[in-house]
């Protein structure tokens, strides 16, 4: 069956909110998706910003569905920055270059809104295909405004379970989702204990 792809801002399709808290909670049993209905609502027109990927059949008797997610978060200390979290696809339709399709879409969608930079987070085995795809290694991690609030990022090893580190300023009004966690210092980002953090030059 032919699709094509394209990414929606999940507060605008919210009839595929459910969809997507599933795919979250498959990939993080312990992630607090059940918070996008509400967090949705709240959320701006770029970052902080929860966006699906929708698969539209080119038959139109057939619905679109949601077959990925990803986050975006304002990057505090860097100008034209974003920080992207939580990119995930259906465990059903994993094999189909779904996530090569989101990141791609990705890159393009900040480039079409002239953003600069692109800053994630990942772990060590996916270096090489972040190297690969022209991001290069950040020495440090950038300032986020909310990151992970969803609980998408967990840390390596068998290191305390970080909800935050130095550097995110927690979610303002949400800052109770961040208990029961510890926050990462400086030396611990360092190390690596959050993970490889990763940027990639988009324009200028």
């Amino acid at each position: 069956m032919a699709c094509s792809y394209s990414l929606r801002p999940l507060r605008s399709i919210p009839d595929l909110i459910p969809a997507c808290i599933k795919i979250l909670k498959d990939e993080w049993p312990q992630c607090k998706a059940e918070l996008l209905p509400k967090l949705v609502k709240q959320e701006l027109t770029t970052a902080p910003c929860s966006y699906g990927l929708v698969e539209h059949p080119d038959d139109a008797r057939d619905k679109a569905s949601l077959v990925g997610h990803f986050r975006f978060i304002p990057v505090i200390n860097r100008e034209r920055a974003l920080y992207a979290e939580g990119l995930c696809v259906d465990r059903a339709q994993r094999g189909r270059g779904l996530g090569d399709k989101a990141i791609a879409l990705r890159e393009e969608l900040l480039a079409e809104m002239a953003y600069a930079e692109l800053h994630l987070c990942t772990s060590p085995h996916r270096k090489d295909y972040y190297l690969s795809r022209s991001f290069s290694i950040c020495d440090e991690a950038p300032h986020t405004l909310g990151a992970n609030l969803l609980h998408t990022s967990r840390a390596l090893g068998t290191a305390p379970y970080f909800v935050s580190w130095h550097g995110n300023v927690l979610y303002p009004g949400w800052e109770s989702e961040y208990e029961g966690g510890a926050i990462a210092t400086q030396k611990e980002v360092a190390d690596g204990y959050i993970g490889v953090y990763f940027v990639k030059k988009l324009s200028g």
